[in-house]
Protein backbone atom coordinates (compact mmCIF):
# COMPACT_ATOMS: atom_id res chain seq x y z
CA UNK A 1 0.00 0.00 0.00
CA UNK A 2 0.79 3.49 -0.92
CA UNK A 3 2.05 5.67 1.86
CA UNK A 4 0.00 9.29 2.10
CA UNK A 5 1.66 12.13 1.22
CA UNK A 6 2.20 14.01 3.91
CA UNK A 7 4.05 17.76 4.64
CA UNK A 8 4.48 20.16 7.97
CA UNK A 9 2.37 22.84 8.30
CA UNK A 10 3.32 25.90 10.47
CA UNK A 11 0.33 27.06 12.24
CA UNK A 12 0.06 31.00 12.59
CA UNK A 13 -3.26 31.59 13.76
CA UNK A 14 -5.44 29.10 15.82
CA UNK A 15 -9.00 28.89 15.38
CA UNK A 16 -10.23 29.81 18.63
CA UNK A 17 -8.09 31.35 21.89
CA UNK A 18 -5.18 29.22 23.03
CA UNK A 19 -2.12 29.09 25.06
CA UNK A 20 0.73 29.75 23.80
CA UNK A 21 3.73 27.71 24.17
CA UNK A 22 7.66 27.98 23.72
CA UNK A 23 10.48 25.19 24.47
CA UNK A 24 12.45 25.93 27.16
CA UNK A 25 16.08 25.06 25.93
CA UNK A 26 17.49 24.93 30.00
CA UNK A 27 14.48 22.82 31.11
CA UNK A 28 13.93 20.78 27.99
CA UNK A 29 10.49 20.77 28.23
CA UNK A 30 7.49 23.19 27.04
CA UNK A 31 6.71 26.41 28.81
CA UNK A 32 3.57 28.53 28.92
CA UNK A 33 4.40 31.53 26.50
CA UNK A 34 0.94 33.62 26.80
CA UNK A 35 -2.69 33.50 25.59
CA UNK A 36 -3.76 33.87 22.17
CA UNK A 37 -6.66 35.62 21.60
CA UNK A 38 -8.41 35.47 18.25
CA UNK A 39 -11.16 38.66 17.09
CA UNK A 40 -13.38 35.95 15.76
CA UNK A 41 -13.97 32.33 15.81
CA UNK A 42 -12.80 30.59 12.88
CA UNK A 43 -13.48 27.01 11.40
CA UNK A 44 -9.92 26.27 10.70
CA UNK A 45 -6.60 26.49 12.36
CA UNK A 46 -4.51 29.36 9.29
CA UNK A 47 -0.83 28.02 8.41
CA UNK A 48 1.50 28.04 5.88
CA UNK A 49 3.30 24.82 4.46
CA UNK A 50 6.48 24.72 5.25
CA UNK A 51 9.49 25.04 2.87
CA UNK A 52 7.19 25.71 0.09
CA UNK A 53 6.29 28.60 -2.30
CA UNK A 54 3.94 29.90 -5.12
CA UNK A 55 4.56 31.15 -8.04
CA UNK A 56 4.37 34.83 -6.89
CA UNK A 57 7.41 34.17 -4.35
CA UNK A 58 5.25 33.78 -1.53
CA UNK A 59 4.55 31.17 1.34
CA UNK A 60 2.06 28.26 0.71
CA UNK A 61 -0.95 29.14 2.59
CA UNK A 62 -2.79 25.60 4.27
CA UNK A 63 -6.35 25.28 6.72
CA UNK A 64 -5.82 22.42 8.98
CA UNK A 65 -9.46 20.98 9.96
CA UNK A 66 -9.28 19.90 13.32
CA UNK A 67 -11.88 19.61 16.41
CA UNK A 68 -9.35 21.37 18.95
CA UNK A 69 -7.49 24.63 18.28
CA UNK A 70 -4.04 24.17 17.66
CA UNK A 71 -1.24 26.42 19.06
CA UNK A 72 0.83 28.79 17.16
CA UNK A 73 4.34 28.27 15.90
CA UNK A 74 2.98 24.67 16.03
CA UNK A 75 4.41 22.48 13.13
CA UNK A 76 1.62 20.10 12.04
CA UNK A 77 2.32 17.11 10.39
CA UNK A 78 -0.87 17.32 8.03
CA UNK A 79 -2.60 15.26 4.40
CA UNK A 80 -4.66 17.25 1.65
CA UNK A 81 -8.01 16.45 1.30
CA UNK A 82 -8.27 19.70 -0.59
CA UNK A 83 -7.62 22.53 -2.04
CA UNK A 84 -9.66 26.37 -2.67
CA UNK A 85 -8.51 27.38 -5.68
CA UNK A 86 -9.22 31.83 -5.91
CA UNK A 87 -8.76 33.75 -9.10
CA UNK A 88 -6.82 36.99 -8.02
CA UNK A 89 -7.34 38.88 -11.73
CA UNK A 90 -5.27 36.92 -13.90
CA UNK A 91 -3.54 35.32 -10.75
CA UNK A 92 -5.01 31.79 -9.65
CA UNK A 93 -4.40 31.35 -5.48
CA UNK A 94 -4.54 28.10 -3.69
CA UNK A 95 -5.03 27.17 -0.06
CA UNK A 96 -5.01 23.59 0.79
CA UNK A 97 -7.47 22.05 3.25
CA UNK A 98 -5.66 19.57 4.99
CA UNK A 99 -6.02 17.29 8.53
CA UNK A 100 -3.33 16.32 10.88
CA UNK A 101 -2.19 13.01 10.37
CA UNK A 102 -1.88 12.85 14.38
CA UNK A 103 -5.74 13.00 15.08
CA UNK A 104 -7.28 9.32 14.22
CA UNK A 105 -10.60 10.81 13.77
CA UNK A 106 -9.32 12.23 10.37
CA UNK A 107 -7.59 9.26 9.75
CA UNK A 108 -10.25 8.24 6.40
CA UNK A 109 -10.87 11.74 5.52
CA UNK A 110 -9.98 11.28 1.97
CA UNK A 111 -12.32 14.42 0.52
CA UNK A 112 -14.73 17.28 0.71
CA UNK A 113 -17.49 14.94 2.12
CA UNK A 114 -15.36 13.17 4.64
CA UNK A 115 -14.95 16.23 6.85
CA UNK A 116 -17.35 16.29 9.69
CA UNK A 117 -21.00 18.86 8.47
CA UNK A 118 -19.99 22.37 10.47
CA UNK A 119 -16.31 22.69 8.19
CA UNK A 120 -18.42 21.44 5.45
CA UNK A 121 -20.64 24.03 5.70
CA UNK A 122 -18.29 26.99 6.09
CA UNK A 123 -16.15 26.03 3.59
CA UNK A 124 -19.39 25.58 1.15
CA UNK A 125 -19.71 29.57 1.97
CA UNK A 126 -16.27 30.17 0.86
CA UNK A 127 -16.71 28.26 -1.96
CA UNK A 128 -20.12 30.07 -2.92
CA UNK A 129 -18.25 33.53 -2.18
CA UNK A 130 -15.11 32.99 -4.16
CA UNK A 131 -13.25 30.37 -4.48
CA UNK A 132 -13.49 26.53 -6.77
CA UNK A 133 -12.52 23.39 -4.97
CA UNK A 134 -9.45 20.96 -6.05
CA UNK A 135 -9.62 17.33 -4.93
CA UNK A 136 -6.70 16.01 -3.01
CA UNK A 137 -4.65 14.96 -6.37
CA UNK A 138 -4.98 18.38 -6.98
CA UNK A 139 -3.76 19.92 -3.62
CA UNK A 140 -0.46 17.28 -3.50
CA UNK A 141 0.29 18.43 -6.98
CA UNK A 142 0.33 21.87 -5.90
CA UNK A 143 2.21 20.96 -2.72
CA UNK A 144 4.66 18.90 -4.44
CA UNK A 145 5.74 21.54 -6.96
CA UNK A 146 5.34 24.46 -4.62
CA UNK A 147 8.20 22.51 -2.21
CA UNK A 148 10.23 21.95 -5.67
CA UNK A 149 10.11 25.13 -6.47
CA UNK A 150 11.40 26.44 -2.86
CA UNK A 151 14.52 23.09 -3.15
CA UNK A 152 15.33 24.88 -6.53
CA UNK A 153 15.09 28.65 -5.04
CA UNK A 154 17.51 27.21 -2.32
CA UNK A 155 19.46 25.61 -4.04
CA UNK A 156 20.42 28.70 -6.59
CA UNK A 157 20.78 30.93 -3.43
CA UNK A 158 23.20 28.25 -2.13
CA UNK A 159 25.20 28.38 -5.54
CA UNK A 160 25.44 32.20 -5.74
CA UNK A 161 26.33 32.49 -2.13
CA UNK A 162 29.46 30.22 -2.40
CA UNK A 163 32.51 31.62 -1.76
CA UNK A 164 34.70 33.23 -4.70
CA UNK A 165 36.86 30.34 -5.98
CA UNK A 166 40.48 30.62 -6.12
CA UNK A 167 40.96 30.55 -10.20
CA UNK A 168 37.44 33.58 -10.37
CA UNK A 169 39.71 37.05 -10.50
CA UNK A 170 37.85 40.25 -9.41
CA UNK A 171 36.02 41.20 -12.64
CA UNK A 172 36.97 44.98 -11.14
CA UNK A 173 40.77 44.14 -12.07
CA UNK A 174 42.56 46.78 -13.98
CA UNK A 175 43.24 46.07 -17.65
CA UNK A 176 47.05 47.01 -16.94
CA UNK A 177 47.19 44.27 -14.66
CA UNK A 178 47.30 42.13 -17.78
CA UNK A 179 50.51 42.59 -19.34
CA UNK A 180 51.98 40.85 -15.95
CA UNK A 181 50.77 38.09 -12.92
CA UNK A 182 48.45 39.68 -10.66
CA UNK A 183 49.30 39.15 -6.61
CA UNK A 184 46.56 36.89 -6.78
CA UNK A 185 45.90 35.20 -9.97
CA UNK A 186 47.84 34.21 -13.14
CA UNK A 187 47.76 35.96 -16.19
CA UNK A 188 45.48 33.76 -17.64
CA UNK A 189 42.67 34.12 -14.63
CA UNK A 190 42.83 37.77 -14.98
CA UNK A 191 42.56 37.78 -19.01
CA UNK A 192 39.59 35.00 -18.81
CA UNK A 193 37.17 37.80 -19.10
CA UNK A 194 37.73 38.08 -22.01
CA UNK A 195 36.47 34.82 -23.36
CA UNK A 196 32.32 34.85 -23.85
CA UNK A 197 30.73 34.89 -20.97
CA UNK A 198 28.70 31.61 -21.03
CA UNK A 199 31.93 29.52 -21.29
CA UNK A 200 32.93 31.22 -17.66
CA UNK A 201 30.08 30.51 -16.19
CA UNK A 202 30.57 26.83 -17.47
CA UNK A 203 33.60 27.02 -15.76
CA UNK A 204 32.26 27.20 -12.41
CA UNK A 205 30.49 23.86 -12.84
CA UNK A 206 33.70 22.00 -14.19
CA UNK A 207 36.43 23.70 -12.03
CA UNK A 208 36.96 22.85 -8.66
CA UNK A 209 36.91 26.41 -6.27
CA UNK A 210 40.66 25.43 -5.41
CA UNK A 211 41.81 24.80 -8.62
CA UNK A 212 44.24 27.39 -10.60
CA UNK A 213 44.13 27.96 -14.25
CA UNK A 214 47.71 28.52 -15.90
CA UNK A 215 46.82 28.81 -19.24
CA UNK A 216 43.77 28.94 -22.22
CA UNK A 217 43.29 29.17 -25.81
CA UNK A 218 39.79 30.33 -27.27
CA UNK A 219 38.36 28.66 -30.34
CA UNK A 220 35.37 30.88 -32.51
CA UNK A 221 33.64 28.96 -34.65
CA UNK A 222 35.72 28.10 -37.95
CA UNK A 223 35.73 26.31 -41.30
CA UNK A 224 38.34 24.81 -43.18
CA UNK A 225 38.72 22.19 -45.72
CA UNK A 226 37.07 24.40 -48.63
CA UNK A 227 36.95 23.84 -52.21
CA UNK A 228 36.65 26.95 -54.14
CA UNK A 229 34.92 28.60 -51.19
CA UNK A 230 32.27 26.70 -50.59
CA UNK A 231 31.32 23.78 -48.23
CA UNK A 232 33.76 22.09 -45.34
CA UNK A 233 34.14 21.27 -42.00
CA UNK A 234 32.58 23.24 -39.18
CA UNK A 235 33.59 23.35 -36.10
CA UNK A 236 31.65 25.10 -32.92
CA UNK A 237 33.14 27.47 -30.49
CA UNK A 238 35.47 26.03 -27.66
CA UNK A 239 37.97 27.15 -24.93
CA UNK A 240 40.96 24.51 -24.58
CA UNK A 241 41.87 25.57 -20.02
CA UNK A 242 45.11 23.97 -18.56
CA UNK A 243 44.75 24.22 -15.13
CA UNK A 244 47.20 22.51 -12.09
CA UNK A 245 44.90 19.61 -12.04
CA UNK A 246 43.11 18.58 -15.42
CA UNK A 247 43.20 19.31 -19.15
CA UNK A 248 39.65 20.84 -19.83
CA UNK A 249 38.19 20.95 -23.16
CA UNK A 250 34.64 22.83 -23.40
CA UNK A 251 32.48 23.54 -26.37
CA UNK A 252 29.20 24.54 -27.55
CA UNK A 253 26.83 21.17 -28.12
CA UNK A 254 25.61 23.59 -30.98
CA UNK A 255 26.03 26.62 -32.40
CA UNK A 256 23.96 29.46 -31.15
CA UNK A 257 22.01 30.73 -33.86
CA UNK A 258 20.77 33.89 -31.28
CA UNK A 259 22.02 35.00 -28.06
CA UNK A 260 21.22 33.17 -24.90
CA UNK A 261 22.47 34.04 -21.69
CA UNK A 262 24.32 30.99 -20.71
CA UNK A 263 24.23 29.68 -24.41
CA UNK A 264 22.38 26.42 -24.93
CA UNK A 265 24.86 24.04 -22.65
CA UNK A 266 28.30 22.43 -22.96
CA UNK A 267 30.51 19.49 -24.04
CA UNK A 268 33.37 19.34 -21.48
CA UNK A 269 35.93 16.35 -21.87
CA UNK A 270 38.77 16.70 -19.12
CA UNK A 271 42.24 14.42 -18.51
CA UNK A 272 43.38 14.63 -15.23
CA UNK A 273 47.08 16.09 -15.54
CA UNK A 274 48.81 12.96 -13.73
CA UNK A 275 47.57 10.66 -16.88
CA UNK A 276 48.98 13.24 -19.88
CA UNK A 277 51.57 11.57 -22.02
CA UNK A 278 52.35 14.52 -24.41
CA UNK A 279 51.22 16.82 -26.38
CA UNK A 280 51.84 17.92 -30.61
CA UNK A 281 51.30 20.31 -32.75
CA UNK A 282 50.40 20.13 -36.68
CA UNK A 283 50.02 22.75 -38.84
CA UNK A 284 48.02 21.99 -42.06
CA UNK A 285 46.96 24.69 -44.69
CA UNK A 286 44.19 26.43 -43.26
CA UNK A 287 44.11 24.96 -39.38
CA UNK A 288 46.08 23.70 -37.03
CA UNK A 289 45.96 20.56 -35.43
CA UNK A 290 46.24 19.74 -31.39
CA UNK A 291 46.84 16.22 -30.51
CA UNK A 292 46.84 15.27 -26.88
CA UNK A 293 47.76 11.74 -25.55
CA UNK A 294 46.80 11.15 -22.43
CA UNK A 295 46.87 7.53 -20.59
CA UNK A 296 45.15 5.21 -18.16
CA UNK A 297 46.27 3.02 -15.36
CA UNK A 298 47.18 0.30 -17.17
CA UNK A 299 49.70 2.04 -20.05
CA UNK A 300 46.84 2.24 -22.49
CA UNK A 301 47.23 5.28 -24.66
CA UNK A 302 44.42 7.39 -26.39
CA UNK A 303 44.84 10.59 -28.50
CA UNK A 304 42.49 13.62 -28.94
CA UNK A 305 42.76 15.93 -31.80
CA UNK A 306 41.18 19.72 -31.52
CA UNK A 307 41.22 21.81 -34.46
CA UNK A 308 42.19 25.19 -34.34
CA UNK A 309 42.36 28.38 -36.76
CA UNK A 310 46.03 29.42 -37.97
CA UNK A 311 45.70 33.05 -35.86
CA UNK A 312 45.80 30.86 -32.90
CA UNK A 313 49.00 28.67 -33.71
CA UNK A 314 51.62 30.78 -31.41
CA UNK A 315 49.17 30.25 -28.12
CA UNK A 316 49.03 26.61 -28.93
CA UNK A 317 52.83 26.31 -28.90
CA UNK A 318 52.95 27.85 -25.33
CA UNK A 319 50.26 25.39 -24.49
CA UNK A 320 52.04 22.44 -25.88
CA UNK A 321 55.05 23.13 -23.67
CA UNK A 322 52.72 23.31 -20.81
CA UNK A 323 51.06 20.01 -21.59
CA UNK A 324 54.00 18.44 -21.69
CA UNK A 325 55.82 19.79 -18.63
CA UNK A 326 52.82 17.29 -17.02
CA UNK A 327 54.05 14.45 -18.78
CA UNK A 328 55.96 11.63 -17.33
CA UNK A 329 59.82 11.46 -17.05
CA UNK A 330 62.28 8.74 -16.11
CA UNK A 331 63.30 8.93 -12.35
CA UNK A 332 60.52 11.39 -11.67
CA UNK A 333 60.56 12.58 -7.40
CA UNK A 334 57.50 15.27 -8.76
CA UNK A 335 54.73 15.53 -5.46
CA UNK A 336 51.56 13.80 -6.89
CA UNK A 337 48.59 14.24 -5.36
CA UNK A 338 47.04 11.36 -3.92
CA UNK A 339 42.94 11.10 -4.09
CA UNK A 340 41.17 10.28 -0.05
CA UNK A 341 37.78 9.43 -0.60
CA UNK A 342 35.32 12.05 0.94
CA UNK A 343 32.26 12.43 1.55
CA UNK A 344 30.15 10.42 -0.79
CA UNK A 345 28.08 12.52 -3.14
CA UNK A 346 24.77 11.06 -3.31
CA UNK A 347 22.44 12.53 -5.69
CA UNK A 348 18.93 10.47 -4.84
CA UNK A 349 15.99 12.76 -5.44
CA UNK A 350 14.81 13.73 -8.34
CA UNK A 351 12.39 16.98 -8.13
CA UNK A 352 10.50 16.03 -11.19
CA UNK A 353 9.17 12.94 -10.09
CA UNK A 354 5.73 12.01 -9.37
CA UNK A 355 5.86 9.10 -7.03
CA UNK A 356 8.75 9.77 -4.98
CA UNK A 357 8.10 6.73 -2.42
CA UNK A 358 7.85 4.52 -5.64
CA UNK A 359 11.29 5.15 -6.76
CA UNK A 360 12.80 5.52 -3.48
CA UNK A 361 11.44 2.18 -2.97
CA UNK A 362 13.06 0.80 -6.52
CA UNK A 363 16.24 2.25 -5.71
CA UNK A 364 16.46 0.49 -2.34
CA UNK A 365 16.15 -2.49 -4.01
CA UNK A 366 18.57 -2.14 -6.70
CA UNK A 367 21.21 -0.78 -3.89
CA UNK A 368 20.52 -4.00 -2.13
CA UNK A 369 21.88 -5.70 -5.23
CA UNK A 370 25.06 -3.23 -5.45
CA UNK A 371 26.33 -3.89 -2.05
CA UNK A 372 26.64 -7.81 -2.80
CA UNK A 373 28.81 -6.58 -5.96
CA UNK A 374 30.99 -4.52 -4.10
CA UNK A 375 34.50 -5.74 -2.90
CA UNK A 376 35.60 -3.84 0.38
CA UNK A 377 34.55 -0.53 -1.95
CA UNK A 378 34.12 2.91 -1.01
CA UNK A 379 31.28 4.76 -2.59
CA UNK A 380 32.47 8.23 -3.97
CA UNK A 381 29.03 9.24 -5.83
CA UNK A 382 25.92 8.35 -7.02
CA UNK A 383 22.93 9.26 -8.93
CA UNK A 384 20.27 8.18 -10.80
CA UNK A 385 18.14 8.54 -14.17
CA UNK A 386 14.77 8.45 -13.27
CA UNK A 387 11.99 6.48 -14.77
CA UNK A 388 9.94 8.89 -16.73
CA UNK A 389 12.99 9.47 -18.58
CA UNK A 390 13.32 6.87 -20.43
CA UNK A 391 11.52 4.49 -19.00
CA UNK A 392 14.08 2.32 -17.06
CA UNK A 393 15.20 3.95 -14.02
CA UNK A 394 19.39 2.97 -13.99
CA UNK A 395 21.48 3.50 -10.93
CA UNK A 396 25.05 5.04 -11.39
CA UNK A 397 28.02 4.68 -8.67
CA UNK A 398 31.71 5.55 -8.75
CA UNK A 399 33.63 3.82 -6.38
CA UNK A 400 37.41 4.34 -5.53
CA UNK A 401 38.00 2.02 -8.04
CA UNK A 402 34.75 0.86 -10.34
CA UNK A 403 32.04 2.52 -12.02
CA UNK A 404 29.22 0.56 -11.70
CA UNK A 405 25.96 1.00 -13.48
CA UNK A 406 22.66 -1.20 -12.39
CA UNK A 407 18.93 -1.24 -14.71
CA UNK A 408 15.65 -1.92 -13.13
CA UNK A 409 14.88 -3.35 -15.54
CA UNK A 410 17.67 -6.20 -15.74
CA UNK A 411 19.53 -5.75 -12.73
CA UNK A 412 21.15 -9.12 -13.46
CA UNK A 413 23.49 -7.46 -15.88
CA UNK A 414 25.87 -4.66 -13.88
CA UNK A 415 27.71 -2.57 -16.20
CA UNK A 416 31.01 -2.74 -14.70
CA UNK A 417 34.01 -0.56 -15.59
CA UNK A 418 37.47 -0.17 -13.87
CA UNK A 419 38.46 3.32 -12.73
CA UNK A 420 42.53 2.34 -14.19
CA UNK A 421 40.59 1.71 -17.60
CA UNK A 422 39.57 5.38 -18.08
CA UNK A 423 41.36 7.62 -20.42
CA UNK A 424 39.58 10.72 -20.34
CA UNK A 425 35.81 11.66 -19.27
CA UNK A 426 33.23 13.64 -21.05
CA UNK A 427 30.02 15.44 -19.73
CA UNK A 428 27.34 17.10 -22.13
CA UNK A 429 24.97 19.34 -20.16
CA UNK A 430 22.26 20.80 -22.88
CA UNK A 431 18.72 21.75 -23.56
CA UNK A 432 18.37 18.97 -26.13
CA UNK A 433 20.60 16.14 -24.66
CA UNK A 434 22.74 15.29 -21.73
CA UNK A 435 25.43 12.20 -21.46
CA UNK A 436 28.53 11.23 -19.14
CA UNK A 437 30.97 9.55 -21.12
CA UNK A 438 33.99 7.15 -20.14
CA UNK A 439 37.20 6.86 -22.56
CA UNK A 440 38.93 3.49 -22.68
CA UNK A 441 40.67 1.57 -24.76
CA UNK A 442 37.89 0.22 -26.22
CA UNK A 443 36.59 1.99 -29.99
CA UNK A 444 33.49 2.66 -27.85
CA UNK A 445 33.20 5.15 -24.77
CA UNK A 446 30.93 3.28 -21.98
CA UNK A 447 27.65 6.08 -22.87
CA UNK A 448 24.66 7.06 -20.80
CA UNK A 449 22.26 9.34 -21.16
CA UNK A 450 20.18 11.13 -18.86
CA UNK A 451 17.72 14.38 -18.21
CA UNK A 452 18.77 18.01 -17.69
CA UNK A 453 17.64 17.53 -14.40
CA UNK A 454 19.66 15.11 -13.22
CA UNK A 455 23.18 16.95 -14.63
CA UNK A 456 23.82 17.93 -10.34
CA UNK A 457 24.54 13.82 -9.95
CA UNK A 458 25.87 13.50 -13.16
CA UNK A 459 29.04 16.62 -12.68
CA UNK A 460 29.32 14.97 -9.50
CA UNK A 461 30.25 11.20 -10.64
CA UNK A 462 32.40 13.01 -13.64
CA UNK A 463 34.13 15.34 -11.64
CA UNK A 464 34.63 12.25 -8.96
CA UNK A 465 36.11 10.01 -11.91
CA UNK A 466 38.29 12.89 -12.74
CA UNK A 467 39.80 13.18 -9.21
CA UNK A 468 40.58 9.49 -9.31
CA UNK A 469 42.49 9.47 -12.33
CA UNK A 470 44.89 10.96 -10.50
CA UNK A 471 45.98 7.26 -8.90
CA UNK A 472 49.25 5.81 -10.33
CA UNK A 473 49.01 2.83 -8.81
Amino acid sequence: MTEPYTFDVLIQQPSADVYAYAYDESARTLRLDGAWRTSDDGFAERGVVVNAVTPRGEALRAWIVADLPIAPRTRVTARAVGALEFRRGELLEHVIVAVPTADSRYARAQAFNDLPAVHRAMLQRVLEESARWLDANSAEEIVHLARQRARLAQAEEHEHGRARPAWEADERSPIAQLARETTLHTQAEAALFTVPYRFQQHLRLCLRADERILFWVHRPRMTFHRIAGLGGKTVREGLLVLTDQQCLWLVDPVTPTVPVEGGYGYIARTVAVERMVSAMLTAKADHRVLEIVSTNGRGVCGTFRIEFPPAAHAELEQAVRLLNAFAPRSNDQRLRRVFIPGAPRLYLDDPMDQDRQQTAARLAQLQTILTQQLNNEIICAQTFVPAWADGDLRLLTVTNRRVLMIAQRTPEKLITLAVQDILASEICYSVFASWLKLWTAQSQPFEIAFPITSFAGFNACWRTTQELGTRLD
